[in-house]
């Protein structure tokens, strides 16, 4: 019927989203490469036949400028699935939590060494990785703003939970899974499938108690 077809329309959405910020993500990251990859100075001659030393910190900052907004747009869709998580419930949200921690503290520390590649000092490059965590912010109040508030919280989150299965749908079948099949040695594997397990235990616990 109309609803499940809205639902499934929304689970896609949400993992098409996430497909076009990591896309935009991995071409901005690549950008920086070849900027980064280029002589940090040019040696031009100037009119009395002296070398002028030329730095390329313009091209540095623009590039960890670019990685910026990226990462803002990416916490802005992670805020807009944790907004909703906790609109729906206590519980849904700290899993939510829970999921989008492990998926951006490795995320958040390559940003900051992107950063510092691109000639941001440590405080600076500091600084504005909090900022970005703004897009957080607003993505959770666009999440409580935009729910289409009625009467009933089913109705006010309707299409923010299957937005956000489609979000975390994209993290688990592009960005997890991969990584563990190309995984070759046997301990390592092993040491996946425990943490795999140790993952849906945490998740099994924190269900039965915020039930």
């Amino acid at each position: 019927g109309q609803p499940t077809t809205t639902t499934g329309l929304l689970i896609l959405s949400g993992l098409i989203v996430f497909v076009v910020a990591e896309k935009s993500f991995s071409v901005i990251q690549k950008l920086g490469e070849r900027q980064l990859a280029a002589p940090e100075n040019n040696n031009v001659k100037g009119y009395n036949g002296t070398i002028k030393h030329i730095e390329n910190n313009n091209k540095k900052h623009i590039t960890g400028y670019l990685n910026l907004l990226a990462n803002t747009i990416d916490n802005f869709t992670h805020g807009l699935s944790l907004g909703g998580a906790f609109l729906v419930s206590l519980r849904l949200g700290l899993l939510t939590t829970f999921a989008i921690l492990v998926h951006e503290i490795p995320h958040e520390v390559g940003d900051f060494a992107i950063l510092l590649k691109s000639g941001f000092n440590r405080w600076d490059a500091a600084v504005f990785q909090i900022l970005t965590a703004g897009g957080g912010l607003i993505g959770s109040f666009a999440a409580i703003m935009f729910s289409g508030a009625t009467n009933s919280i089913e109705a006010r989150t309707s299409w923010i939970l299957p937005f956000t299965a489609g979000t975390f749908l994209h993290i688990a079948l592009v960005t997890v899974l991969p990584d563990l099949l190309k995984e070759e040695d046997p301990k390592e594997s092993f040491k996946q499938i425990l943490a795999l397990i140790g993952g849906i235990l945490v998740m099994a616990i924190v269900t039965t108690v915020f039930e």
